[in-house]
């Protein structure tokens, strides 16, 4: 027995309500709710399943499926788990059929491979996988748009991995409303995900983003599945940085790096976001990205302001953030910060939010408002309201990443340890000045 049930739900942000609302009350979008209708079952007699969470439920470490990638498998936390479903998203033309084509193929060694594209040919999916490489006798390749029909091939050929390329073009028969609306986004992920569950076949989805970056429909997709990755950085440039936003089996936060060869997306290592370079303004960081400690390179401008309002332009750090150190500099060094323009970059069109690198960051700009270049130094710390350098977490691991680099010299948060003596030990933002006038060099 069944009864027709119908909600409202925000095309923007997944808000559900029984009633229709003018404007969503979460996201403040107006004109935003759509009308679903589904089938509720009622059922008297609910045959309910309950398990007893003991050592046998339990159980020993889960197996990982391994694409023997260390980028890859550390991205997902040690490799992917039977039943995980993946979403991955991007701008267009950033490498996301490029991946899933790549992981796809790492993945046949194991067993079949269903790549379902409903955004491209067959013969355009050929061309690819030819200039990839990939020639393989377990890789299947699918042009369906109707989920019925790709659960046919589900059932065909068993396989031990799935892509669909795109969820907003595959659609179900069985509800109405067109490819990648409310309605058909929320169906087709759910019954994936439940045969993802029940069969152990893990499933990577690949989404579009909308024009504010996120995936289209986030509140109704990302709670579904259980891990999120979107692709990050400069398109223009040929890095490719992935991130995890949400993971079930392991730690978010961690990123992947690639480069966007003409064989496909190669992983690379952390010096990709350094450059050379002796000007003042350039300094390096250690900040920690998930469980991964990379090396940065952060890149300040200060320029005197000619006009009332000074300003502030950060990319690849949240601006809230320089505000907050220009503050602190301007207050407890009494600089004239607030007349000057200041911009903020982190090269290589990464993204970094671990405090850490407050200390690299009031470096840079003081390096550059004093015109003075600090030197091939690595500078690690948090900075607090009050001026002082606070300590961070595996300092150690930090300054062992950055020797195994070639950097020596440290500008570290004052410690009971001594490193050595090219360590410089601050207990605030006066003695960072300080050790700036005296160890920078001039540039003439």
């Amino acid at each position: 027995m069944s009864k027709a049930k119908k909600i409202y739900v925000c095309e923007n942000c997944g808000y559900e309500s029984p009633k229709w609302f003018g404007r969503c009350p979460v996201c403040n979008v107006w004109d935003s709710a759509r009308e679903l209708k589904f089938e509720e079952k009622v059922n008297a007699g609910i045959d309910s399943r309950i398990f007893l969470l003991n050592d046998d439920l339990i159980g020993g470490e889960v197996r990982r499926i391994k694409t023997n990638k260390e980028e890859i498998d550390g991205l997902f936390g040690g490799g992917i788990v039977p039943g995980q479903v993946i979403l991955l998203g991007g701008e267009p033309g950033v490498g996301k059929s490029t991946l899933a084509l790549q992981i796809s193929d790492l993945i046949s060694k194991r067993g079949k491979v269903l790549y379902v594209s409903g955004e491209e040919s067959i013969k355009q999916i050929g061309i690819r996988a030819k200039r990839l490489g990939i020639k393989n006798n377990n890789l299947y390749v699918s042009i369906d748009n109707e989920l019925e029909a790709v659960f046919v091939n589900l059932k065909k050929i068993s396989p031990v991995f799935v892509v669909l390329d795109s969820i907003q073009t595959v659609f179900s028969n069985k509800v109405d409303g067109v490819p990648g609306g409310i309605l058909q986004l929320r169906t087709v992920v759910e019954k994936l995900r439940k045969y993802s569950k029940e069969s152990g076949v893990p499933i990577l989805l690949i989404a579009h983003v909308n024009k504010e970056g996120n995936i289209a429909g986030p509140k109704l997709v990302e709670h579904i599945v259980d891990t999120v990755v979107y692709f990050e950085g400069e398109k223009t440039t040929d890095l490719r940085i992935l991130r995890v936003i949400k993971n079930r089996f392991g730690p978010s936060g961690e990123i992947a790096v690639f480069q966007m060869m003409n064989t496909g997306l190669e992983e690379l290592k952390n010096k990709v976001f350094i450059e050379e370079s002796n000007m003042p303004g350039n300094v390096i960081s250690c900040v920690y990205e998930g469980t991964r400690p990379i090396l940065v390179q952060v890149q300040s401008l200060v320029s005197r302001d000619r006009i009332s309002t000074s300003r502030r332009i950060s990319h690849g750090v949240d601006v809230r953030k320089l505000i907050i150190l220009s503050a602190v500099i301007s207050k407890h060094l009494n600089l004239p910060i607030d007349a000057h323009d200041i911009y903020l970059n982190v090269s290589g069109g990464i993204k970094i939010t671990d405090p850490a690198s407050d200390l690299a960051i009031a470096s840079s700009i003081l390096s550059s408002l004093f015109n003075k270049f600090l030197g091939k130094v690595v500078v690690i710390g948090e900075v607090g309201l009050d001026g002082s350098v606070r300590k961070v977490r595996d300092l150690e691991k930090r300054i062992e990443n950055a020797k195994k680099a070639g950097f020596e010299r440290f500008i570290i948060p004052h410690n009971k340890k001594v490193y050595g003596n090219k360590i410089y030990l601050v207990k605030n933002i006066r003695e960072l000045q300080e050790i700036i006038f005296e160890e920078g060099e001039n540039e003439n």
